[in-house]
């Protein structure tokens, strides 16, 4: 537990200590908020919760942050060597890749809370909305898929960074594959020429749906079932260096 405690300290930490992490900061709640508040101001009679225009704001950029935090976990180390001289020191392949995944996800997580407080600020400004109409719940319920879906989103981001030294290459990579999560459902519903509903796995469904409170189980079992996958084949990546 320690050496795991130490790597997700030393991948946050690393994380913050580049000026981009703080321009990224910026950028990605100035929009985010900006996409929320321009859905909500020309779509004033759109009989829909905030919560899910944020949500939905939300997850369209949560795309660049996840490509832009996930493409150099392991590719710049890979690239600069110094992946070798991780691996020569007492931890294991498994503590390695879940370090920096929870130092990634939680730098994901720190970046996208303060976009929650444009909704806030929204109702102070305006003088039509109240803070009655925004569904506690439903916010907290809102929360709850977005974390699921950073947490699904970064351990692809992990994996595909895991397969190339190159940022570039991996950013491209992890790119697509995050949209492919994304879009699987409608993939899966094009390919089959409507004759299969993919509901189960359509992610815009699920955020369309926490974010109005209704929550479902199944879901949830999804995104903890693709995180476990995605970063067990990353171990057995990793795992596999040691025998090359």
């Amino acid at each position: 537990m320690r050496n795991f405690l130490t790597l997700w300290a030393r991948e946050l930490a690393a994380c913050f200590l580049s000026p981009v992490a703080y321009v990224l900061m910026v950028v990605f709640l100035a929009v985010t908020s900006a996409t929320f508040v321009l859905e909500v101001v020309q779509n004033p009679v759109v009989d829909q919760p905030l919560t899910v225009s944020l949500c939905e704001a939300i997850v369209v950029w949560l795309t660049i942050l996840v490509t832009v935090v996930c493409m150099r976990l392991f590719a710049e180390e890979k690239r600069s060597g110094t992946l070798e001289t991780l691996m020569t020191v007492p931890v294991t392949e498994t503590q390695i890749v879940l370090g920096k995944y929870a130092g990634a996800l939680s730098f994901l997580l720190l970046v996208t809370f303060p976009v929650v407080l444009t909704l806030l600020l929204l109702v102070v400004v305006s003088p039509v909305l109240q803070l009655s109409d925004i569904d506690g719940g439903a916010l907290l319920s809102g929360g709850l898929i977005l974390v699921m879906v950073s947490s699904l989103l970064v351990a692809v981001g992990l994996l595909v960074s895991l397969l190339t030294r190159n940022q570039i290459i991996a950013a491209i990579c992890c790119f697509c594959a995050v949209w492919c999560v994304l879009l699987f459902g409608w993939i899966v519903t094009l390919i089959s020429g409507g004759g299969i509903t993919a509901t189960y796995v359509t992610v815009t469904d699920h955020i369309r749906d926490f974010s109005r409170g209704i929550v479902d189980t199944r879901p949830l079992v999804l995104y903890v079932a693709g995180s476990a996958l995605s970063l067990f084949a990353a171990v057995r990546v990793l795992e596999s260096r040691r025998w090359r």
